[in-house]
C-alpha cells in the first residue's frame, strides 16, 4: 500500500512538476522586472556587511564645521584666512595629510582691496619718496595683505605641503571636453584604459590654491535606486585621463608615495597603490565596509570641532600623524547619505570611510562573472526543481527544494560575511521557493472533494497525539489505527510504539510495529526494532534457566534490566534492583540497594540509545552527566541528595536518596488541608532550598506539590526533581515535550522567554496558595484558557477562599504570584524571610519556626542551569498510584 501510495504520488509529481516550475519561472521574471529581487540582494547586502564591519583605520581624524563652528564664526561662506588658521594648527600639531572638503571654486575678495591697490599703484606712478608717502604704501601693503584671504590661505598650504582640495565633475555629455587645468593634471592617471566612468569636466579650484595644493580630486558618490550609497567610484575618465578621488589621493599620500606610483592593476580589476591593490569593479567603484559609530558615539572616527582648532582647544596628539579631513558636519551646511545597515554620515564620514576601506582591504568585491549569476543561478534553480518535483515523493521534494534555497542565501550571505565577495543568488533561492509554492497549489486542485474526510482523519490523528501526551497511550494507539496512512500517521505509530517500550509494555509495542509496518515495510527500522520486540517476549515466555540448566532463582516480581543474567539479581552500576517503583515519560524509577553499605536509594534510568542518535547520542550522553553533576553539588538539607550517575546496559542513571513520607498532592484536597503554620514553615523551608539552587545557578522549573516531599513524623521537607528532563529537548527521535506541569508555571515560562530563579519562586507561590486553599489560583476549561489566565489575569486574593488567613499571609502570596518578574520576590531568601514573619502571627510551632531560619547559601555559583525531571522518585504510600506524567504537548 505504501508503494503505490509512493508511485502514484511520483506520476502526480512528474504530470505537475514542471508546469509548476513554468509557472515558478514566470514569477521569478516578474519579481526581476518588478526590482523586488533587488531589494531583496541589497537588504541581504547590508545585513551581510553591517554585520560583518572591522574597525576603521586609525590613523584618521575629522575636523567638523559644526554647529557650534556656525555659533562661533557665523553662517558660511567664511574668510579664507578662517580655513588658514585651520590649516595653520593641523600643520604645526604634525597631520600628515590635509583634505579641505569645502570647494574653493571662486575668488574670494574684499570690495576694499581694489581700492587699495589703486592707491598703491597711483603712489607708485607719483614717483613721491616722501615719509608720508613711504607710510601710506607700508599701511597700503599690509591692507592687500589682509583683504586677500585667498593668498593667504594660499600661503599656508604652501607652508604645509600635504593640503588636498576637491574638484566636482558631472556626468559625461556629448561634445569637446574642456581640458583640464595644469594643476589637476598633475593628479590624473594618464590613460587608464576601460576602468573608469566618463564625467565631463566640473569645477576646480581657483589657480591660486590650486597651483600650491598637494593634489585635487573628486568625492563623487553614487546612491542606489533606494537611495543608500553601497559604491563609491574611485576614477572620473576626462578624455584620455582620469581624475582619481580624494580617497585615492589622501591614501597615497598618507603611505608617502608618489602620484606616479597609483596606476590600474593590469592584473586583476582595481588600481595599485604601490603594493596595495585596490579592489574595484569595471568602472572603478569601490564597495566598502561602513562600520557603525560605537555606541553613544557621533561618528565612526575622532571628531574635533574646528572651532576647538581655531581656538588651540584639542590635543595635538589626536591629529599628529594622521589623514585629518575638514567637512561640514551639520545638517545646516550638508545632508547625510544613508549607508547600509540604517546608518547614515557626512560626505566627509563617507569619505573617511573609503580611506580606511582603501588601507585595511575592508571592501566587497563583485567579480565579472557575478553579473551573469542572478539569472543562472535562476535557471539552474528551475531545472533542478523539474527533477527534484519529477523524481522524488513530495515531502521529500519540499524538504529539497526548501533546503537548497535556504542553502543558496546562506552560501551568498557566507561569502559576503567571511570573504567579502558579492555572488548574488537570491533569483535560484525564490525561483526554487516559487516552484515549490507552485506545484502546492495545483496540488489543492483534487484536494477538495476528501476535504472531509481529510478533516475527519486528521481529527482523529491529533486526538491520538493528545492521549499519547498524557499517558494514555492503548487509547491514542485506537484512535490511530483509524487513521489513513501517511508519512506523518507512520512517524506518529513509531514513537508510539517506543513509548510502548519504554514503559515495558512489549506486546503493545509489538502490536504498534505490526500495524506501522503493514503500511511500510521500510520505515526507518521499523522491522528491527519489532523482531528485537518479538525476541523479547519469546524469551519472557520461554523458562528461565541457568547456565547450567537449573531454573532461574529470580524472584517472578524482580524487573529485568536489558543485559539481566537469569539467575543474578539486576543490577545498575554498585546497585542491586529491589523492585520497580514508578514510571514517568522519558524512563522507569527502582528501588535499589547499595550492596556494599546498605544504602538504600532511588535510581531513575533514562534509555538515552532509543531518545538518540549519533552525534546527538554523544551530545546527550555529555549533557546528562554534566547536569547530574551539577544536580549533585547541590548539598542541601531541604534538597534531595543525589549521590551517583552511571550508564550500564544501554541505560543511563542516577542514584539518589531514597526519601520517606509522601509527597504534598493530597495535601491539596479541600479535605486534607494542613495546618497553616505548617504549610507556612514548609513554603519556607522550600524557598531556602531554591535560594540555595538558584545561588548556583540552578533553576528547577517544575516546582508543584507533588515535586515537594514532606514526612510528618520527622519535619523533613525535601525538595526533589532537581534533575535531568532538559537533555531530552534537543531528541531527533521525538517530537518534545512541554516540560513543566502548566498550571504552576510562570508566565514568563509559558511565553517561552529565558527564566531565571524568579520563575521557580512564582511557582512556590502558586504552590503556596493551593496548599493553603486547596484550589489552585487560576483554572481554565483548556490549556489555551489556563495559558491566557496566567499571562494575564491577576491571581485572586487568597483570604477570599481562606477569610481566617491573616493580610501578611495574604500580601506573601500576592507578592509571590505578581505577572511581572521584578514585582516578585527577587530571591528565595526574601520569600522566606517574609514566610517566617507571617508565620508568627499563623502560630507556628517552634519546630516550625525553627525550620523558617534563612539559610546563608554559598555563592560559589557552578554557572551550569540545571532542570525539572518529571517521574516520582519515592516509594508511594499505600493506596496511592504513581504520580501522573506531566501534560506534554501533542507529536
Amino acid at each position: 500500500m505504501g508503494r503505490t501510495t509512493s508511485g502514484r504520488q511520483r506520476g502526480t509529481w512528474r504530470t505537475d512538476g514542471f508546469l509548476a516550475v513554468l509557472m515558478a519561472a514566470a514569477a521569478t521574471a516578474l519579481l526581476a522586472a518588478s526590482g523586488t529581487v533587488t531589494q531583496l540582494e541589497n537588504r541581504l547586502y547590508d545585513t551581510a556587511v553591517s554585520t560583518s564591519s572591522q574597525p576603521p583605520l586609525a590613523e584618521i581624524a575629522i575636523v567638523g564645521i559644526d554647529d557650534a563652528s556656525i555659533k562661533a564664526l557665523g553662517p558660511q561662506p567664511w574668510a579664507r584666512d578662517v580655513y588658514a588658521q585651520v590649516v595653520d594648527r593641523l600643520a604645526a600639531a604634525g597631520a600628515k595629510t590635509i583634505v579641505l572638503t569645502d570647494p574653493f571654486f571662486e575668488p574670494q575678495s574684499d570690495r576694499g582691496l581694489a581700492h587699495v591697490r589703486k592707491i598703491r599703484e597711483a603712489l607708485a606712478r607719483s614717483g613721491d619718496t616722501s615719509a608720508a608717502a613711504v607710510e601710506i604704501a607700508r599701511l597700503g601693503a599690509e591692507a592687500e595683505s589682509s583683504l586677500d584671504t585667498d593668498a593667504r590661505l594660499a600661503a599656508s598650504m604652501e607652508r604645509a605641503g600635504n593640503v588636498f582640495l576637491v574638484s566636482r565633475y558631472t556626468p559625461a555629455h556629448t561634445g569637446a571636453v574642456p581640458p583640464l587645468p595644469p594643476f589637476a593634471q598633475r593628479s590624473a592617471l594618464q590613460d587608464p584604459g576601460a576602468l573608469a566612468a566618463s564625467a565631463a569636466m566640473g569645477q576646480h579650484p581657483i589657480e591660486t590654491l590650486g597651483a600650491v595644493a598637494a593634489g585635487v580630486g573628486h568625492l563623487a558618490t553614487e546612491a542606489d535606486a533606494d537611495g543608500v550609497v553601497r559604491q563609491v567610484p574611485m576614477l572620473l575618465r576626462h578624455g584620455q585621463s582620469a581624475m582619481p578621488s580624494l580617497a585615492v589621493l589622501a591614501a597615497r599620500h598618507s603611505l608617502h608615495l608618489g602620484p606616479g606610483q597609483v596606476r590600474v592593476d593590469g592584473g586583476a580589476t582595481g588600481l595599485r597603490l604601490g603594493g596595495l591593490h585596490v579592489a574595484t569593479d569595471a568602472l572603478a567603484r569601490l564597495r566598502p565596509r561602513f562600520p557603525a559609530p560605537g555606541e553613544g558615539a557621533a561618528s565612526a572616527f575622532p571628531l574635533t570641532s574646528l572651532t576647538h582648532v581655531i581656538q588651540g582647544r584639542f590635543a595635538p596628539g589626536s591629529v599628529k600623524d594622521k589623514i585629518v579631513l575638514v567637512g561640514a558636519m551639520s545638517d545646516a551646511l550638508a545632508a547625510s547619505l544613508a549607508l547600509p545597515g540604517g546608518h547614515s554620515a557626512y560626505p566627509v564620514e563617507v569619505l573617511a570611510h573609503v580611506i580606511s576601506a582603501i588601507r585595511q582591504g575592508h571592501s566587497v568585491e563583485r567579480p565579472a562573472w557575478a553579473g551573469a549569476m542572478p539569472w543562472g543561478s535562476a535557471l539552474a534553480a528551475l531545472l533542478l526543481a523539474a527533477l527534484v518535483l519529477a523524481w522524488f515523493p513530495r515531502r521529500t521534494a519540499w524538504v529539497i527544494t526548501g533546503g537548497l534555497a535556504v542553502a543558496l542565501v546562506g552560501l551568498e550571505w557566507g561569502l559576503l560575511r567571511y570573504t567579502g565577495s558579492w555572488v548574488p543568488m537570491l533569483s535560484g533561492a525564490a525561483a526554487l521557493l516559487l516552484a515549490a509554492l507552485a506545484f502546492v497549489a495545483l496540488g489543492l486542485r483534487g484536494s477538495a472533494g476528501s476535504a472531509q474526510s481529510s478533516e475527519a482523519a486528521e481529527t482523529d490523528r491529533m486526538m491520538g497525539l493528545a492521549l499519547q501526551g498524557q499517558g494514555q497511550l492503548d487509547m491514542a494507539f485506537e484512535r490511530l489505527r483509524k487513521v489513513p496512512p501517511s508519512d506523518a500517521l507512520l512517524d506518529n505509530l513509531y514513537h508510539l510504539a517506543q513509548d510502548f517500550e519504554r514503559k515495558r509494555d512489549l506486546a503493545k509495542a509489538k502490536a504498534v510495529y505490526k500495524h506501522l509496518l503493514q503500511h511500510n515495510r521500510e520505515y526507518k527500522d521499523a522491522r528491527s526494532r519489532y523482531k528485537k520486540v518479538r525476541a523479547q517476549l519469546q524469551a519472557a515466555d520461554a523458562p528461565a534457566s541457568t547456565p547450567s540448566g537449573a531454573p532461574s532463582s529470580l524472584p517472578p516480581q524482580m524487573p529485568r534490566l536489558p543485559g539481566d543474567a537469569g539467575s543474578v539479581i539486576p543490577m545498575l552500576g554498585r546497585y542491586q534492583i529491589v523492585k520497580e517503583i514508578g514510571k514517568g515519560a522519558m524512563g522507569v524509577v527502582y528501588q535499589g540497594r547499595d550492596p556494599k553499605i546498605g544504602r538504600v536509594v532511588a535510581i531513575k534510568t533514562l534509555a538515552l540509545s532509543e531518545e538518540f542518535e549519533g552525534d546527538a547520542l554523544v551530545d546527550a550522553r555529555a549533557r546528562f552527566f554534566r547536569e547530574a553533576e551539577t544536580a549533585g553539588r547541590l548539598q542541601h538539607p531541604h534538597i534531595v541528595t543525589i549521590f551517583d550517575a552511571g550508564e550500564e546496559h544501554d541505560l543511563a542513571y542516577i542514584a539518589m536518596e531514597f526519601l520517606k513520607g509522601t509527597d504534598l498532592a493530597d495535601a491539596c484536597r479541600p479535605d486534607q488541608l494542613l495546618p497553616v503554620a505548617t504549610v507556612l514553615s514548609i513554603a519556607g523551608r522550600v524557598a531556602q532550598a531554591l535560594d540555595y539552587a538558584h545561588a548556583h545557578q540552578v533553576v528547577h522549573r517544575d516546582i508543584k506539590p507533588a515535586n515537594i516531599m514532606y514526612d510528618s513524623a520527622t519535619d523533613t521537607v525535601k525538595v526533589t526533581d532537581f534533575g535531568i528532563a532538559r537533555i531530552t529537548d534537543s531528541s531527533k527521535t521525538r517530537t518534545g515535550l512541554v516540560l513543566g506541569t502548566p498550571s504552576f508555571m510562570s508566565p514568563e515560562q509559558l511565553a517561552g522567554k529565558k527564566v531565571d530563579g524568579r520563575s521557580d519562586l512564582y511557582s512556590l507561590g502558586v504552590a503556596l496558595f493551593q496548599l493553603l486553599t486547596g484550589s489552585l489560583p487560576l483554572r481554565g476549561e483548556s490549556m489555551t484558557e489556563l495559558m491566557h489566565k496566567i499571562a494575564n489575569v491577576e491571581a485572586p486574593d487568597v483570604r477570599q477562599l481562606r477569610p481566617d488567613l491573616t493580610q501578611a499571609v495574604a500580601s506573601v502570596v500576592a507578592t509571590a504570584l505578581h505577572k511581572r518578574p521584578e514585582a516578585r520576590y527577587q530571591t528565595g531568601r526574601q520569600f522566606a524571610e517574609d514566610l517566617h514573619r507571617a508565620g508568627f502571627g499563623a502560630g507556628q510551632t517552634g519546630a516550625a519556626q525553627a525550620g523558617a531560619v534563612v539559610y546563608d547559601a554559598d555563592r560559589d555559583a557552578t554557572g551550569h542551569e540545571m532542570v525539572d525531571f518529571q517521574e516520582t522518585v519515592m516509594e508511594p504510600p499505600a493506596g496511592r498510584g504513581a504520580a501522573s506524567p506531566p501534560i506534554s504537548s501533542a507529536r
